[in-house]
């Protein structure tokens, strides 16, 4: 069910990225395609809180639309991280020290257990960063009535946008939905950075 699931999504996010392509602006990581549904590096496998907790926010929240399937994929993160213990109490930090234990327990090589680690220290400092953003305060207060905070959320597609990107070639699903994503997240990076520095 949810490879299907996965799937149609990815499809459709190839049509829209291939049709017209989302704007490089200041916000184009959180405009580009949905990656948390896009496993397009098999650095490590899904883990089981985060299917559980898929199932759980899916049956919660049911959702029928963007605002609806945003607050399921942020709420899925929370609950993943507070089930694995990736998440501080605060909400708005990782437990770098749990996450580290679990890559080294979980992944079979050296140097993707180190690339992996880097990414979430590098997506936590990125995620706090962006809570100050318009659009992910706007998100933020769609996601209260549901008891869900976007913090998570960015971690997560952070993660995920970082993996597509710097996956190991070897790793990485070279299917036409994850190369659009891949070229399209690369550009946005590229624009992030020339725009930091002017």
């Amino acid at each position: 069910m949810f490879w299907i699931y996965s799937q149609l999504c990815c499809g459709l996010l190839l049509l829209l990225l291939v049709q017209g392509k989302p704007q490089l602006d200041e916000d184009c990581e959180l405009n580009s395609a949905d990656t948390m549904h896009d496993f397009c590096c098999d650095l490590h496998e899904e883990s089981p809180e985060f299917l559980e907790c898929q199932m759980d926010w899916h049956e919660k929240l049911e959702p029928n639309n963007e605002h609806l399937e945003q607050a399921y994929m942020f709420c899925t993160a929370e609950c993943t991280y507070n089930a694995t213990e990736y998440l501080a109490v605060n909400r708005q930090s990782l437990n770098l020290g749990r996450i580290k234990e679990h890559l080294s327990q979980e992944l079979d090589n050296e140097a993707g257990e180190t690339l992996l680690y880097e990414t979430y220290v590098k997506c936590d400092k990125h995620a706090l960063g962006l809570l100050s953003h318009k659009a992910v305060q706007s998100l933020a207060k769609r996601l209260t009535p549901h008891g869900c905070h976007a913090y998570p959320g960015l971690v997560l597609e952070c993660v995920a946008n970082e993996m597509i990107v710097n996956c190991p070639a070897q790793r990485f699903h070279n299917s036409p939905q994850c190369r659009v994503t891949r070229d399209h997240l690369r550009q946005c990076m590229q624009y992030l950075k020339y725009k930091s520095s002017v």
